[in-house]
């Protein structure tokens, strides 16, 4: 039998806060929505290698 491990809840903001400024810099026309958009995912996918690097079992979307 194996241990299996995973967390609740994941900050979907980035580890510096990247999703916020970037949400900021979209609203204020600074940045395009495409650009947003690109941003949004790559915090995601660092979110889930971090996850993943973790060891956790589930990663949590």
């Amino acid at each position: 039998m194996s241990i299996r491990s995973h967390i609740l809840g994941y900050p979907r903001v980035g580890a510096k806060r990247e999703l916020k400024f970037a949400k900021e810099s979209y609203r204020k026309g600074e940045i395009s929505k495409t650009e947003f958009l690109a941003k949004a995912q790559a915090v995601e996918v660092s979110n889930w290698l971090v996850q993943m690097n973790a060891g956790l079992s589930f990663v949590t979307v």
